[in-house]
């Protein structure tokens, strides 16, 4: 990953204005988020964004691109992260090694939030990015709860074919 120190603010407040992870956030708050404390990176396609067992507390919000999810005994991802969705969040929370790899699948722009830059902000931001996360958490239950329900009910048709 490579940093990009050359996005002008109002181009990321533009960013961050179409994502579902600053809703509940004022443009002054953006502006506080985006200007002084989270860094921007940019992933080239094919590139890891993390590694499985690596140790470290960074909060990754995808601003643009794809991001695949794998875990070292699967062959196939386990998803997909696009704009808006974020990866990390286990290890920025947990200060735990990555459960997860995340391949760029294109060229990917994030945004990079860690434990010291987090402590850093006002209580009112701190807390509306724990609950931007808890949000984003609780929609990607629900998605993998759906996919879930569709695989499963597949597999009952499946058995119940003649066949």
């Amino acid at each position: 990953m490579l940093p990009l120190d050359k996005i002008p603010l109002l181009r990321l407040m533009e960013i961050a204005n179409r994502l579902d992870f600053f809703e509940q956030f004022s443009l002054d708050e953006r502006k506080s988020l985006l200007d002084e404390k989270a860094r921007c990176y940019i992933c080239k396609k094919g590139q890891h964004l993390q590694r499985e067992g690596e140790y470290d507390n960074n909060f990754f919000l995808i601003l643009s691109g794809e991001v695949s999810i794998k875990r070292a005994k699967d062959k196939t991802p386990l998803g997909r992260v696009n704009p808006g969705e974020f990866i990390g969040e286990g290890s920025f929370i947990a200060n735990k090694p990555r459960s997860t790899s995340a391949l760029a699948e294109s060229d990917v722009i994030l945004l990079c939030l860690d434990r010291e830059k987090l402590s850093q902000l006002s209580a009112k931001i701190r807390e509306k990015v724990k609950d931007a996360i808890i949000s984003g958490m609780a929609k990607r239950i629900v998605k993998l709860n759906d996919i879930n329900a569709r695989h499963q009910q597949q597999q009952i048709r499946e058995k119940t074919l003649p066949g």
